[in-house]
């Protein structure tokens, strides 16, 4: 090729130079992109560090009232969920788990405690819903310093006779504190309490399941592994509600996978029975379509899914590999049958409580495959 005719194929420079603001441009809009995206990232980082940061610190405020009074001091958990009254005297405490309701009273005698006093206490704690119970929440509404939402989801439905006939089997216990004396009264509830429970929020589950094409039966047994159907459960970590949400980790995936961004959910919004249950599905489903989409039996990534559940996909892949990769844990695991990739896991996890929180998860799912 002669060397005009080569000239003429190239841009001129006037078209080089044209092209380099354009160039310049498209790299200052990029650049404006990352720093959009990691400013949201941060914002998020720093939102949940401030909240955990006021939540602990409400916490141990709240519990050191309660000290003053009682010798020791007793707040909601996991599977129970524990008020207190305005004077904080009188302590109400729904054992989800145990499938029973507590109430005490500090200083006082067993003489003195009428039945009537111990009705009236023990409507309060049946007939309460989430949003009520929220509101009054010294912890949670000093964490956020919002109010909660009215919500009509109550923990149970009791008429006045079956009030009466719980009533009836109540035992009384007085114990001698430091702090002074202390009645307490334990009222079992009906041995079909927990599938009833279980019953009330079938139609959401079924709705967010089949949405995130997950088994109804798993996200029950998760709901009650986790929390026992508590809808006011909460961890120290903290994590919130019916499916334990952790806003900063699972929560963040969730939310983004559901929503289509990244959001930092508070206890506030994870106690809504409906969002915690939305979230905990779309979680599931990201395990395992995404997360753990390379392990080839449905059912060794189902026990996978369960275990990365409680500890995260990191954690199951070290088990089997000694470090984070989920590729290359697949690869061995795909060489196990079912059986011995459940036996592995029960061995392998790191940590006892993701070991045993297989084995309850799966465990609890027969009783729901119906």
């Amino acid at each position: 090729m002669k060397r005009r005719q080569l000239l003429k194929l190239l841009p001129t420079t006037g078209a080089i130079l044209a092209l380099q603001p354009a160039l310049s441009r498209a790299e200052s809009e990029f650049e404006r992109y990352k720093r959009q995206q990691q400013a949201g990232v941060d914002k998020i980082k720093n939102e949940w560090k401030r909240y955990r940061k006021n939540y602990l610190l409400a916490y141990r405020d709240y519990k050191r009232k309660i000290g003053a009074v009682w010798a020791d001091p007793e707040l909601s958990n996991r599977t129970e969920w524990v008020e207190y009254g305005d004077n904080l005297k009188t302590k109400r405490v729904m054992d989800f788990k145990s499938n029973e309701v507590r109430i005490s009273f500090a200083n006082t005698e067993d003489a003195r405690l009428s039945e009537d006093a111990i009705r009236k206490e023990f409507e309060k704690v049946i007939r309460a819903t989430i949003g009520d119970s929220y509101r009054k929440d010294p912890v949670l509404t000093q964490a956020t310093g919002k109010k909660a939402p009215q919500a009509p989801e109550s923990v149970s439905q009791i008429r006045q006779d079956e009030i009466r006939a719980l009533l009836a089997k109540a035992k009384r216990q007085q114990q001698k504190t430091r702090k002074g004396d202390v009645v307490t009264v334990t009222i079992p509830l009906k041995a079909d309490a927990v599938p009833q429970r279980a019953r009330s929020y079938l139609p959401t589950v079924k709705q967010a399941a089949n949405k995130w094409s997950v088994p109804v039966p798993l996200v029950l047994a998760i709901m009650q592994t986790e929390s026992s159907f508590n809808p006011m459960a909460r961890s120290h970590i903290p994590a919130f509600g019916l499916m334990q949400i952790v806003p900063t980790s699972a929560g963040r995936d969730a939310s983004k996978h559901a929503y289509g961004k990244e959001r930092l959910l508070s206890g506030r919004e994870l106690f809504q029975p409906k969002t915690n249950i939305e979230l905990g599905c779309a979680y599931l489903n990201l395990l395992d379509k995404r997360y753990l989409k390379a392990i080839k039996d449905p059912k060794s990534r189902l026990y996978c899914a369960i275990a990365a559940y409680n500890t995260g996909a990191g954690n199951v892949a070290r088990a089997f590999t000694g470090n984070t990769s989920v590729s290359s844990a697949a690869k061995k695991i795909n060489r196990m049958t079912p059986p011995q990739v459940y036996a592995h896991l029960r061995k392998n996890l790191k940590y006892e409580e993701a070991r045993n929180y297989l084995y309850k998860v799966t465990k609890a799912m027969p009783a729901y495959q119906a």
